[in-house]
């Protein structure tokens, strides 16, 4: 009996969520993951969702599990950037059939402009002097996530076949 594919995608999703957690959280990257200007390594794996679009609720999860040790405020940690990345996400998808790297700078410039003006509320700093760093770091990782996780499903997908148990 074959393994059904929802089950299938639903550990994918898992996975992917837990991964972006891991990445955000691992010692040496969480100094890096935070604040005004953050290079969040984790970025790099959102460029999936052009290929993969049942992994956007993916980010949602991962950015929230994430965030659950951020020192910014929960409420929009919790509920706001996990939105932003609902939003970029599918932007990115949508866009991203057509242009991989234009949907991958949408969400680059979604994610940025959601962080700058959370980090201009919270931390009362002009979202113009924000924006430019946070879309630099967004833009080398989402951007140049596209080359990097395109290879990685051409690389996994004979494991991912291989994951459909038959008779």
């Amino acid at each position: 009996m074959a393994s059904p594919p929802r089950a299938r995608r639903l550990a994918e999703i898992g996975i992917v969520a837990a991964l972006y957690a891991v990445l955000t959280w691992l010692p040496g990257l969480s100094a890096i993951s935070y604040g005004a200007l953050q290079f969040r390594v984790a970025e790099v794996l959102k460029p999936l969702v052009i290929w993969e679009p049942h992994l956007i609720p993916a980010f949602v999860i991962g950015n929230f599990l994430s965030n659950l040790f951020s020192p910014n405020a929960p409420a929009w940690e919790l509920l706001f950037m996990p939105l932003a990345n609902l939003v970029g996400a599918s932007v990115c998808y949508l866009l991203g059939r057509r242009s991989p790297v234009g949907g991958a700078a949408l969400y680059a410039l979604i994610i940025a402009s959601a962080v700058a003006l959370m980090l201009s509320v919270l931390l009362q700093v002009p979202f113009a002097v924000l924006f430019p760093g946070l879309l630099l770091s967004e833009g080398i990782l989402i951007i140049g996530g596209v080359p990097i996780m395109r290879a990685l499903l051409r690389a996994v997908e004979p494991a991912r076949r291989r994951w459909v148990v038959s008779r």
